[in-house]
């Protein structure tokens, strides 16, 4: 069909018989409706900042587009001035009357007609206008042109803040939009930009104008204005001055942000391109979900992720009405998106819309369909479950099975999918032969698949399952680490940690000992860590020392073992008159022992020392301090304060008798006069008392000169001055 034409303008001579405004021109059969829709829709006002009989040039031109069903009018209106009695405010409008708006723009959409030169603004001296053989189509809002204006000067924020704008109107199907524009060219600008951003079905939808004097009374869904135009509080519509700055629009719609991104990047071909191939078209209600298969087609990174319902809405759409348009690497995204997730949260739901894409072939990952298998296994309900390849089950056991095998209720459907199972042990047999990746699992597999997979696949499964039921208690983790060793494929060197994670027992120890070769028990690190236990067990000790996997021990490791047994001898034996060469042996042996294993040693000499009788603790003292005084004092002082503090009377007289005997003057002062003050502080005074009356026997045992004033003054003395002494430091009133 064709393309009619009508001109409007106050005349003298027109098609209705009077003088004043009325049609002047018209291409003959053009239907009244249109007629009378394109009369309405063109009206000129002049704007208050305008003077009626300025410049002709300076008055904005309002070319407007209005649709009606199937048909609509495209127009230009342009002030004129005076009409033919000389009065102000003639306007001249020129529209094309079109009945059938998808075919007649087809190649182009109605803002393509701004500033066409075929539109006229004066009469042509003749009634019947011809009609056109189609749309004359212009270049000036091309997208190039387009992409310019919007990515200059900041313009990308307001385009997004406008067709958030647009699309909420058109969702809601109420309400009108009014852009605040410096002049018409911008206002043409802003309408090339808004109808282009959308769907070819949605922008045809679009009434505009590019400028009206009366915002609220223009049938429009965007009408133009100027800043001189005020607009008034009442009306249904939404002003937006792209005059002024504009910030973020803290409600703006996912569509807008996208497609603000794909004119950014020169891609909204793209999303042209893709929402031209649905069937049916899309609707304003579709453009949130669609904007999630842009985000996922073009690659664009967002702040906010879309979440399950919305995702879902964007896999419907791409499934019901955009078969096959979707780009194998937007349903990749999709894919790591719902993995990112955890997996579907509403299987039921993509039950459905995974069932149909799989009928229809979309290129959907692998992934997808495994991490939906999975957590269909894993529904109370009997969902679909797709018939994946041998190499699509791999891939599912690889990326969604192998790491889900710590949800028990997974483990327990997967022994029912027997091709499901053989891919995971096929997949797992790959994966053991990296050693780092053979300890990672045998140390996180949980034991419910350790279970199921026990039997299956080659040694080195069958390896994998029993680390981890041994380090589990289930099996036995000797027999394990015995039988491991003799196999020539299996690395067992670092199996010692994973099948004992804790600190061993004595009783494996032991058992570790006797089973297995010294030359296992060292390259794993388990006779270090034998050594480690041992020295808190000292039959450990021993039996560990006398082993075949001694041979195994540095002679660090040997000496501190040697020295745990002495420990252990002095901690619990009583001494005897033999007692001098071992103790005089192991004051040796301290010298070249770590720090912290030597003052143990001395410790437990110092200890075995003042549980001796006075003769042999004497003699024992003296044999400790000949070479060895340095260290072994120290600790033997430290050691007296605290058992003499709750030995009984007679060895604590003893060791006073053993300390007044002491050769050299300031060890005896030291004996004298500190240890024994901090070991007997706290004694009651029938010990002390006691104590006393236990010195002179004693002395004479030992043959101890007792001093000048005898045995009891001495004792007398020495408690008047160290209890006074201690009472004062109660008070806080000691020297100082």
């Amino acid at each position: 069909m064709s393309v009619r034409q009508l001109h409007y303008t106050s005349c003298e001579n027109g098609l209705e018989g009077i003088q004043g405004f009325q049609v002047s021109a018209l291409t003959p059969g053009a239907p009244k409706p249109l007629v009378e829709l394109a009369v309405r829709a063109s009206a000129y006002t002049t704007g208050p900042g305008l003077a009626a009989n300025g410049d002709l040039s300076r008055f904005p031109v309002a070319f407007g587009y209005v649709p009606s069903g199937t048909a609509a009018t495209v127009f230009q209106s342009r002030y004129t001035g005076a009409d033919f009695t000389g009065r102000m405010g003639n306007y001249f409008a020129h529209a094309l009357l079109i009945d059938d708006v998808a075919r007649e723009f087809a190649d182009g959409l109605p803002i393509d007609l701004w500033r066409n030169p075929a539109w006229v603004h004066v009469s042509q001296g003749t009634r019947d206008l011809p009609e056109l053989p189609g749309v004359p189509l212009g270049a000036g809002t091309d997208v190039t042109t387009t992409r310019r204006f919007v990515t200059g000067e900041g313009r990308l924020a307001t385009l997004e803040q406008v067709l958030s704008a647009v699309q909420r109107v058109l969702t809601s199907g109420r309400g009108r939009l009014v852009l605040v524009v410096p002049d018409d060219e911008s206002a043409a600008r802003w309408l090339a930009a808004a109808c282009r951003s959308l769907p070819r079905s949605l922008a045809l939808r679009i009434s505009f104008i590019t400028y009206t004097a009366r915002p609220e009374d223009t049938d429009v869904l965007i009408g133009c204005t100027t800043p001189d135009v005020r607009l008034p509080s009442y009306g249904e519509f939404t002003p937006l001055d792209l005059t002024a700055g504009t910030s973020p629009d803290p409600d703006g719609t996912r569509y807008a942000s996208v497609l603000t991104r794909l004119w950014d990047r020169d891609a909204v071909a793209v999303a042209t391109h893709l929402a031209a191939q649905a069937d049916p078209q899309l609707a304003a209600a579709d453009l949130e979900p669609f904007a999630v298969l842009l985000e996922m087609a073009t690659d664009l990174r967002t702040a906010a992720l879309p979440d399950e319902p919305l995702l879902l809405d964007a896999v419907r759409l791409a499934v019901n009405r955009l078969a096959n348009a979707l780009p194998e690497q937007a349903w990749q995204r999709i894919s790591d998106h719902v993995l990112d997730c955890g997996g579907p949260a509403d299987v039921g739901a993509w039950c459905e819309v995974l069932r149909a894409a799989r009928q229809q072939r979309e290129p959907v990952p692998s992934a997808l369909f495994g991490t939906y298998f999975i957590a269909a296994l894993k529904s109370p309900e009997r969902l679909w479950l797709p018939a994946l390849t041998a190499a699509e089950l791999e891939d599912v056991a690889e990326n969604v099975v192998l790491p889900g095998l710590g949800n028990t209720q997974l483990v327990e459907r997967l022994g029912e999918h027997r091709d499901l199972f053989e891919a995971l042990v096929r997949v797992l047999d790959r994966r053991l032969t990296d050693q780092r990746e053979s300890l990672r699992l045998a140390t996180t597999l949980p034991v419910a698949a350790a279970r199921l997979l026990a039997g299956a696949g080659t040694h080195r499964i069958a390896l994998l399952t029993d680390l981890v039921l041994a380090r589990h208690g289930a099996i036995d983790p000797v027999k394990v680490l015995c039988d491991a060793s003799r196999v020539p494929a299996i690395e067992w060197r670092h199996l010692g940690t994973v099948l004992w994670p804790e600190d061993l027992s004595v009783e494996d120890c032991r058992r570790l000992l006797k089973a297995v070769p010294p030359d296992v028990l060292g390259g794993t690190g388990l006779t270090s860590r034998i050594t480690e236990q041992a020295l808190k067990e000292s039959t450990l000790a021993d039996e560990l020392l006398r082993s075949p996997a001694a041979r195994q021990l540095s002679a660090k490791d040997e000496a501190t073992l040697r020295a745990a047994t002495r420990i252990q001898h002095f901690r619990t034996s009583s001494p005897t008159r033999t007692s001098g060469r071992l103790v005089q042996s192991s004051l040796d042996m301290a010298a070249s022992l770590p720090e912290e294993v030597a003052a143990a040693l001395l410790a437990s000499i110092a200890a075995f020392t003042l549980r001796a009788d006075p003769l042999l603790h004497s003699e024992l003292l003296d044999l400790a301090m000949d070479g060895h005084a340095d260290r072994f004092l120290p600790v033997y002082h430290d050691t007296a304060r605290t058992d003499l503090a709750t030995a009984r009377p007679e060895l604590v007289a003893a060791a006073i008798i053993v300390w007044r005997d002491v050769e050299h003057a300031r060890t005896r002062q030291r004996l004298t006069e500190e240890t024994l003050a901090a070991a007997v502080a706290h004694r009651k005074r029938k010990h002390l008392d006691r104590i006393g009356d236990l010195l002179k026997p004693t002395a004479d045992k030992l043959g101890v000169s007792p001093p000048k004033q005898g045995w009891g003054q001495w004792w007398q003395s020495w408690r008047a001055v160290h209890e006074r002494r201690g009472l004062l430091a109660r008070f806080g009133l000691g020297r100082r």
